[in-house]
């Protein structure tokens, strides 16, 4: 009887027992990745990917992507399988029902590894993810930096990123310099299409408007291949967006800091209008109608001037205060999801900076020429500039797969930089006999506006075919610019201050430049994989075409006193251009160098390459590209009462051929040696003639209608030693010949005191350099040492200009290298992390002195000097979704020094910077 009753008992407990049992059964989870081509990293479409033991099964699609759906929770492993390669199993994975497990799996050609491979899961995934097996699996001398190696840095934004890859220097926190050229020679494309910068002086794109939370990846390639661009010259910086996480992801970070120069400190600040804290200047800036319409103003009668005169803005002057703090955001959403059973890919970020920041102890001077060659310091002022900088980003990206062989992504970007800055700068002027105050406020803003579609098609076994159609719009707004120049007289005390507008022209002018630059492009990559085995063929051919199409303006009003008495100038300059002395023409404008120009610039490419492989070890890619250019400047030149149009054109058809080998010593070594020919077109406005005086240095820049394109051969020689996982030693050396070099020289003008600023093309010049790279961890030295890893780089560079006989290039120094051009660049540095996901940093970067304008004797050239560089960075985590960083930049509070024989041409305090961020992500 006491068994039978106990029965029920029994039935109860076994019930209890196995119910949560069977629960654990019914939960499963997913497991997403991508399957790639271990010897070159290369996406490997239509591999099978199973759970081992079960049916659970998928093929990877054409980007190598593979999910695995109702993976039951538990340990794992997962085996990859694709003909030609030998199979791989994948241990140590562990699924939960709450989470994805991504794991990427790499496949070794099966001529290399016949018997199947398993690896743990954790070592897996370091060998797919590292920066360094880009680097080594790329047909060209490569380097890259990663999300994961960016996040625990300092780095804002991609110009602080990339500046730690070898080679690279980053002048004025914008452009990028690589291998101490000038940044002219380096081009940079944002997810493989080609980006703008509307930049009015330089040829370059300025990095700092792309935040770095925005970014995926940042590579530089420095040997040329023909699917790449011909302009490539000496770099090419590739920035690639965030792509879209396995899972869906939130994340949100805040930051807040100081500037130690700057906040709190008393420093120039400029006035606001409108929704300027978002870097959208305000309508009250834009050129007024009547002053837009009035053309050439030195063509009307003095009464029709009067409403020009009055139509300005009647702000002139700073207000001084304290600098404010730092503040910084950025959200994150992200993730893949069934949208009517097609898996949608996505990521949307937006970023937002607002930074006050300095330029302390602020000096400038310009050089005078004396008998017997001395050079001596004219016009010398001294001062501080205030800027406070706004950043915004935003990315929306889509990406969708078709069946295993379509891939289409939707890639769009939008950043904005925007900086209000006052000047405030005092001195001697001897071409016045007069000390005078000059102060400017200058509000610039600059967009970049991309989008790109592009197409990854699989065309049957072994081919592939991508295109891609790209729309980059580019602006750069200056409106609004003021400059306002006080004599300075003794007061009661004796000292020096501001009390008599000076009246002459440019002592009072207001400036409205605007850029607008609209690219249009697009290309198309056919790839066929020829046999198999020991030996495989790649050939790859594509077209390319890009429409560019810039609108520049520049107005320049200047506000001259006639009649004016000693008296009435000694008032406000509120109150001197409130519209009384205009209205009875005591106040006159005139027009003093005003201009617009118009670029068109159409590209049409082609190309074809093979890459040969010779058994395992030997890989020779080889071809040539061919590009037909025409770019046509026309300048509106107003001077005076006269206008004139001033036209400018280079057409040019180029073939562009490459060849590189790389040879695999050993399994950890390989050789490369590259050849190439490469080109540098002028930028628009270097072949524009349009006139800009700056009030700052008194130099007045105009552009060259008469430049031709530079041509340049490059050969690189380089050994490479991967010596573990994370792990290289690498040494390199690299010669480029250049036909017709741009450069941006200096020529005496007129009035003997402050030289003038122009563009010419050199009869050639030689660069030679060597390259070392390290980067190990410290483990070998003691095992408590291994969670840290020192890496250094190092270029070394000699370059030699060779005259022309032209006016211009034959006046300056011959014994001299090329215009931008540093003779070394270093990078160092030290990082710590854990397991647990602590972290810390510690980078340093110099470069040597260059030459930023070739002086005509006998003024020498103007140098830009070495800045040591130390940054800090600390990540710790507070929770699993929550953590700090702490950051630290120009610690050592190294000046921005140009100096021109013995004179200082520019020199100024940029202060430290300290950030301290909290992150919070799902």
């Amino acid at each position: 009887m006491h068994r039978i009753r106990s029965r029920p008992y029994l039935a109860v407990l076994l019930t209890l027992l196995l119910v949560p049992a069977a629960l654990a059964a019914q939960q499963t989870g997913r497991i997403v990745g991508r399957v790639v081509e271990s010897g070159q990293g290369a996406p490997i479409a239509g591999a099978q990917v199973q759970v081992t033991g079960t049916d659970i099964h998928t093929v990877s699609a054409i980007d190598g992507r593979y999910t695995l759906q109702n993976v039951p929770v538990g340990p794992v492993s997962i085996t990859a399988r694709m003909l030609g390669y030998a199979p791989k199993t994948v241990t140590g994975l562990v699924v939960t029902s709450k989470d994805v497990v991504e794991q990427n799996i790499s496949l070794a050609s099966s001529t290399v590894q016949l018997e199947e491979l398993a690896v743990n899961a954790e070592a897996e995934k370091g060998s797919v993810q590292q920066a360094l097996e880009e680097q080594r699996n790329s047909t060209s001398v490569t380097n890259a930096t990663t999300a994961e190696q960016i996040a625990k840095s300092p780095d804002g934004d991609a110009s602080q990123a990339v500046q730690r890859v070898s080679g690279v220097s980053v002048l004025g926190g914008k452009y990028v310099v690589v291998r101490g050229l000038g940044e002219r020679y380096t081009t940079t494309n944002l997810n493989g299409s080609r980006l703008t910068g509307a930049e009015p002086e330089k040829k370059v794109v300025p990095l700092d408007v792309f935040p770095s939370a925005l970014l995926g990846s940042v590579t530089t390639v420095k040997t040329f291949t023909p699917d790449q661009s011909g302009d490539f010259a000496g770099a090419q910086v590739n920035l690639k967006t965030r792509d879209f996480p396995a899972q869906r992801l939130i994340s949100l970070s805040v930051n807040t800091g100081f500037n130690t120069l700057a906040t709190g400190a008393a420093i120039p600040r400029a006035p606001t209008v409108g929704t300027e804290w978002i870097g959208n200047p305000g309508q009250a800036r834009a050129i007024p109608e009547v002053a837009a319409a009035a053309g050439n103003v030195g063509t009307l009668a003095p009464p029709d001037r009067v409403p020009v005169t009055n139509s300005f803005r009647n702000v002139w002057q700073s207000n001084d205060g304290n600098g404010t703090g730092l503040l910084g955001l950025n959200l994150a959403v992200g993730g893949e999801d069934p949208i009517f059973g097609q898996p949608i890919g996505y990521i949307a970020s937006i970023t937002y900076s607002n930074a006050q920041e300095v330029r302390k102890n602020e000096q400038r001077a310009a050089p005078f020429p004396n008998a017997g060659g001395v050079v001596t310091p004219v016009n010398t002022v001294n001062g501080t500039t205030g800027s406070n900088s706004v950043l915004i980003g935003a990315l929306l990206n889509f990406s969708t797969r078709i069946g295993s062989t379509t891939k289409l992504s939707l890639n769009n970007t939008f950043t904005r930089g925007a900086d209000n800055e006052s000047v405030q700068l005092r001195g001697f002027f001897e071409q016045y006999q007069e000390n005078l105050s000059i102060t400017r406020l200058v509000y610039t803003q600059r967009q970049i506006l991309g989008n790109q579609l592009q197409l990854q098609q699989g065309l049957g076994r072994n081919r592939t075919l991508d295109a891609s159609v790209g729309f980059n719009w580019a602006t750069r707004d200056e409106p609004d610019r003021s400059d306002l120049v006080y004599v300075e007289r003794p007061n009661a005390s004796g000292e020096l201050v501001p009390t008599t507008w000076f009246g002459i022209n440019r002592s009072a002018t207001r400036t409205f430049s605007t850029i607008d630059e609209k690219v249009f492009d697009g290309g198309a990559n056919f790839q066929q994989i020829i046999g198999s085995g020991a030996s495989p063929a790649v050939f790859k051919a594509g077209a390319y075409v890009r429409a560019a199409d810039r609108d520049a303006d520049t107005r320049q009003f200047d506000i001259a006193s006639f009649n004016l008495s000693d008296a009435e100038r000694t008032q406000s300059p509120e109150t001197i251009f409130n519209g009384t002395f205009a209205n009875d023409q005591r106040l006159f404008l005139t027009n003093n160098a005003s201009g617009q120009y118009t670029a068109r610039d159409r590209l049409i490419a082609g190309y074809a390459q093979i890459d040969l492989s010779f058994g395992p070890r030997l890989r020779v890619l080889g071809g040539a590209r061919l590009e037909s250019s025409n770019i046509e400047v026309n300048t509106l030149l107003i001077q005076g009462v006269t206008d004139s149009i001033i036209p400018s054109s280079i057409k040019t058809t180029d073939i562009l051929p490459a060849i590189s080998a790389s040879y695999q010593l050993n399994n950890s070594m390989q050789l490369r040696l590259a050849g190439s020919r490469t080109l540098s077109r002028p930028e628009y406005r270097e072949l524009s003639p349009v006139n800009y005086f700056d009030i700052l240095g008194g130099q007045r820049l105009f552009g060259n209608p008469n430049l031709d394109r530079a041509l340049i051969w490059n050969l690189d020689a380089r050994w490479e030693w991967y010596i573990g996982s994370g792990e290289i030693v690498s040494a390199g050396v690299f010669y480029k010949n250049f036909q017709a070099p741009i450069e941006r020289i200096l020529v005496q003008n007129a009035d003997g005191f402050t030289p003038d600023i122009t563009f010419t093309n050199a009869a050639g010049a030689d660069n030679f350099g060597l390259e070392l790279e390290f980067r190990k961890r410290l483990g070998f030295l003691s095992r408590p040492l291994d969670n840290f890893t020192f890496f250094a780089n190092a270029t070394l560079m000699q370059s030699q200009i060779r005259l022309g006989t032209d006016s211009l290039s034959s006046l300056t120094n011959p014994n001299r290298a090329m215009v931008g051009q540093s003779p070394y660049v270093v990078n160092a540095g030290l990082n710590w992390s854990t397991s647990s996901g602590w972290s810390a940093s510690v980078l340093y970067n110099v470069f040597g002195a260059r030459i930023i304008e070739a002086g005509i004797n006998p003024l020498p050239d103007v140098y830009d000097q070495p800045r040591n560089t130390l940054d800090l960075s600390l990540l710790a985590p507070i929770t699993r979704q929550l953590g700090v960083k702490i950051d630290a930049r120009n610690v050592l509070s190294a000046p921005v020094k140009q100096l021109q024989g013995g004179i200082t041409r520019l020199f100024y305090d940029p202060g430290t910077v300290l950030l301290i961020a909290f992150k919070w992500s799902t």
